[in-house]
């Protein structure tokens, strides 16, 4: 007995049908997926086992690239009492595709029902499969479609917005047959304008109007009627989709994932794309106070900007930071591929061999850049700072050690991987051995620093919960995380700006240098004060809601890491640039 049925549906579609029940759609393969997809258009497994979230990612991934949003990679499609957009209210969705604002348009849509509404309460998918559409027009509607171009306006308040043009007719990018690539006017929370370039109002609404009544034939319109753990497959290249407005808001849940078609031949372009992703390069911005501030603490002068050992350190130090990043999005590519899919999918693509390939290779260039720095300076620290950067950044994310899933430890853990050990190690590329003050500082610097990152675990709390991580956040509780946080800032802060402040006064730096360290202190008082405005949001409420805060705010964790890395980086810059003046060397 064969394991599923096929129905053809009318006006298109395919209904795959389980003939027993307790089975996944995990066993169909993307070529198979796919196949039906081209010649149905929509694809509807009925009957199957709904995945979790993380098994919905990780098959979503096997059919094509999933497309990476705010909230990550799967939209829960159900009505917010706080909606901002159409999207999460129980109205009525026009039909669009889905990727117009973004610049990436997916080639499938994958969908499955957690909670479906009466068949009476309405709340259909509906689709319109546009090649239908231009198969049917006349001669005369064909040219004035081919020759046309709409451009659309959206205020960006939820995930996408903008203004987009687009020519109406185009190829599909994956099968090459023509497509209409049209939305409706949306007058409805977060309205879209759609205008006919090159034509006047009347005559733009006359083609609007024109392709709505196409669109909406019998011939070429299909509403799925959901039922519970539908999965569902469509081409959102060839199709357009919308909803029916529906009653009883609380009765449909939805979850869907967008997939870009990856491309037919992964070359070397993609290599370098995904092991770019990996290395996780929008750190870039962050790290490079902490390379250089210990350097300008310590160097005498400019000289440093000529030794080789200084280029050799810093691509050795950054090779370990890509180590540490490749190592961790590597243990996590089964949550990543729900929140951080982009890492996920790198992997994915890569494959096991190429990316642990890649992790032996770097850690071998560190090790062998620490020994030919040690060899050139005479400086033993080189060595076992490595040693110990690589440990750490591997057991931070592995067992037996995971100092991620370590509660308290993990503070700690990053704190030395991230801050302290590169800083001692880029302050000794242009001194023998780091001095005092700036191994306090450095201590101070990589606490501040761990302050901020709070407020990013602490995004991830309820799913990394979930997913059984015993994080610091995790350990401590919400709120007194962001309590010990706000603390944090207040006393590693303090000490930072104290140590700077001694360092100037023992190379006796005049008084108006000082107004170098004015711009750490209003970055610590600006971080201070946002800490503050957090914990009183967050006070009194239960752990749901205060996550919902925590997850608004989050978008000021890059702009206070910045803004006190980058005030330091420049406090740090007044003292070396007094000292060149000077001519003179720091103290010993």
């Amino acid at each position: 007995m064969s394991a599923y049925t096929l129905e053809p549906q009318l006006p298109f579609g395919l209904i795959v049908r389980a003939s027993q029940p307790g089975h996944t759609i995990a066993g169909f393969g993307r070529e198979q997926v796919e196949s039906w997809v081209r010649e149905h258009r929509i694809l509807i497994f009925r009957g199957f086992e709904l995945f979790d979230k993380t098994a919905f990612a990780l098959y979503a991934q096997q059919l094509g690239e999933p497309l990476q949003w705010p909230f990550g990679a799967i939209n829960e499609l159900k009505v917010k009492l706080d909606a901002k957009n159409y999207l999460y209210t129980p109205s009525a969705v026009p039909l669009h595709w889905d990727g117009a604002f973004i610049g990436k348009i997916p080639y499938l849509i994958f969908f499955q029902c957690l909670k479906a509404p009466r068949p009476e309460d309405r709340g259909g998918t509906t689709f319109a499969d546009t090649g239908r559409a231009l198969a049917r027009a006349t001669p005369a509607q064909r040219r004035r479609w081919q020759a046309a171009t709409l451009r659309y306006r959206t205020e960006k308040i939820v995930h996408y917005g903008g203004t987009l043009t687009q020519p109406l007719v185009q190829a599909h990018p994956v099968t090459g047959a023509p497509t209409l690539r049209f939305a409706e006017p949306v007058h409805d929370l977060n309205p879209v304008t759609v205008e006919v370039l090159h034509a006047t109002p009347e005559a733009g609404a006359a083609l609007i109007q024109e392709l709505q009544t196409a669109l909406y034939a019998p011939q070429v319109f299909y509403i799925h009627t959901w039922a519970d753990n539908d999965i569902v497959l469509a081409d959102n290249h060839t199709l357009l989709h919308g909803r029916d407005a529906f009653l009883n808001p609380n009765e449909r849940h939805i979850q869907r994932i967008n997939l870009l078609a990856r491309p037919a031949h992964t070359g070397l372009k993609q290599f370098l794309k995904n092991s770019k992703t990996l290395r996780r390069t929008e750190f870039l911005l962050a790290e490079i106070p902490i390379f250089f501030i210990p350097i300008l603490l310590s160097a005498e002068g400019f000289g440093f900007l000529k030794t080789p050992e200084l280029y050799g350190g810093l691509a050795g130090i950054y090779l370990l930071f890509n180590f540490g990043d490749m190592v961790n999005a590597y243990a996590d590519r089964r949550v990543d591929a729900v929140y951080k899919s982009h890492l996920s999918n790198a992997i994915f693509e890569l494959g096991d061999q190429g990316v642990r390939w890649q992790m032996r290779a770097s850690v071998a260039g560190t090790v062998g850049i620490s020994l030919w720095l040690t060899r050139r300076t005479g400086r033993w620290q080189f060595v076992p700072l490595t040693l110990i950067g690589w440990a750490l950044g591997f057991q931070y994310s592995w067992k037996p050690l995971h100092f991620k899933s370590r509660g308290l430890w993990q503070l700690p853990a990053l704190w030395a991987v991230l801050f302290f050990g590169p800083m001692a190690y880029t302050s000794s590329l242009v001194t023998h051995f780091p001095r005092r003050p700036v191994l306090t500082l450095a201590a101070a610097y990589g606490l501040l620093q761990m302050a901020v990152l709070l407020l990013n675990n602490a995004e991830d709390y309820t799913e990394d919960r979930a997913a059984g991580l015993q994080t610091m956040v995790v350990a401590m509780g919400l709120h007194r995380s962001m309590r010990v946080a706000q603390t944090m800032i207040a006393g590693a802060g303090l000490v930072t700006l104290g140590s700077l402040a001694y360092l100037y006064r023992s190379e006796k730096l005049p008084r108006a240098a000082y107004l170098g360290l004015l711009p750490l202190a209003g970055a610590l008082a600006y971080v201070a004060r946002g800490y503050a405005t957090i914990n009183q949001k967050i006070a009194g409420k239960d752990e749901t809601a205060a996550t919902a805060i925590i997850k608004e705010n989050g978008m000021l964790v890059p702009k206070w890491l910045n803004a006190t890395a980058y005030t330091c980086l420049l406090a740090a810059g007044v003292l070396f640039a007094a000292r060149v003046v000077r001519g003179g060397n720091p103290p010993a």
